[in-house]
């Protein structure tokens, strides 16, 4: 990461990427602000997770985020509706949904979909178990801050598209040139070895039934962040062959931990000197999210280190409502973060020394 740092440009495709990724999230926070839509930052960590290189890759991507959001929060509505009071049941669905998501995000095509229908879903559970009463809402709030983030990011990449700004060039001139064809292929289906892919689902189920066992002693919402890194933790190539997957889920703990606390650090350091000023928080976001994503389009030692840093610094600075920067929620979503991974790290060590045995 720090030789990668020191050879940091400005211009080129990574810088460029980098900038649309600053655009979306600004536009998505903008919009998410003036609809006065609870919890903005989904918006903007929406608009940077969704830009890809290129308009058709973020499109796909986009498309595959609100459908799977639009499904987790059904069904988060639907069965929310019951588990109030009722804690054995709330774990039980936690688990099994878990289970069933990760397994069908690392079997199938349209992975994204998957992983975030079951991260919505555990989202909106966690809020039935704690404020049912808002229940819809915050349903509502989440889809339209994700739809928002996507059409956001999905506009700056549609605008910086070499083939679509020539389209638009030859349609505004009347020109008679037939625009090139444009390439691309929706990705293949995984060749996935699916009992060790169910063992692994296994693991994110156990670690989410201790959480969801914690969330309902506690009744503290940080632990919906927990899920969501538990869940976002285990999603690793399980090709025959591929290195271990255990070793792999080890490697993005370090790297969401290590991105996470460098970025809380420092935007730790900036709140006072920023206090409630919106140019400078909007300032801040900007140069927090402009190097996560140059990170993340560096070698792969350090991409998801850099998406884990942006992350982090959106949730520091895209606050409920507003500029309004508080303390409080961005620790409790950072101890979330944190808890998950300590959780998931206890989980699958003990999933590891029980297959060992087994074999």
């Amino acid at each position: 990461m720090r030789d990668d740092a020191g050879r940091i440009s400005l211009t080129g495709p990574r810088a460029a990427v980098a900038l649309q990724a600053v655009l979306s999230v600004a536009l998505a926070v903008y919009v998410s602000h003036r609809l006065a839509l609870n919890d903005g930052w989904w918006a903007a960590i929406s608009a940077f997770a969704v830009m890809q290189t290129g308009f058709a890759a973020s499109f796909y991507r986009g498309l595959l985020r609100v459908a799977g959001t639009a499904l987790g929060a059904l069904l988060g509505l639907a069965l929310g509706q019951i588990v109030g009071g009722h804690p054995v049941l709330f774990i039980i669905l936690m688990s099994a949904a878990s289970w069933a998501g990760l397994y069908g995000t690392l079997c199938y095509r349209h992975s994204y979909a998957w992983v975030l229908s079951v991260v919505t879903f555990v989202m909106v559970m966690g809020e039935a178990l704690i404020e049912p009463s808002g229940l819809e809402t915050f349903a509502w709030d989440r889809f339209c801050n994700v739809a928002i983030g996507t059409l956001a990011c999905v506009l700056v990449a549609g605008l910086a598209d070499p083939w679509l700004r020539g389209s638009l060039r030859r349609w505004v001139t009347r020109s008679s040139e037939p625009p090139p064809p444009y390439s691309w292929s929706l990705p293949p289906a995984p060749n996935v070895d699916r009992r060790e892919a169910a063992w692994h689902a296994l693991t994110g189920a156990l670690a989410v039934a201790v959480l969801s066992l914690a969330s309902d002693l506690l009744a503290l919402k940080s632990f919906s962040q927990a899920m969501v890194t538990t869940i976002a933790l285990l999603v690793v190539p399980m090709t025959p062959g591929a290195n271990d997957a255990a070793f792999l889920v080890l490697r993005r703990m370090t790297h969401r931990f290590a991105g996470c606390l460098i970025a809380g650090l420092i935007a730790g350091a900036l709140l006072p000197l920023i206090g409630a000023r919106p140019l400078l928080c909007q300032l801040a976001l900007a140069a927090g999210v402009w190097a996560g994503a140059y990170l993340q389009g560096g070698p792969i030692g350090v991409r998801y280190m850099g998406t884990q840093f942006s992350v982090a610094f959106i949730m520091v600075f895209v606050q409920d409502q507003g500029w309004t920067v508080e303390v409080g929620p961005a620790i409790e979503r950072l101890a979330g973060v944190f808890a998950g991974i300590c959780v998931l790290g206890l989980i699958l060590s003990g999933m590891v020394r029980v297959r060992s045995a087994v074999h």
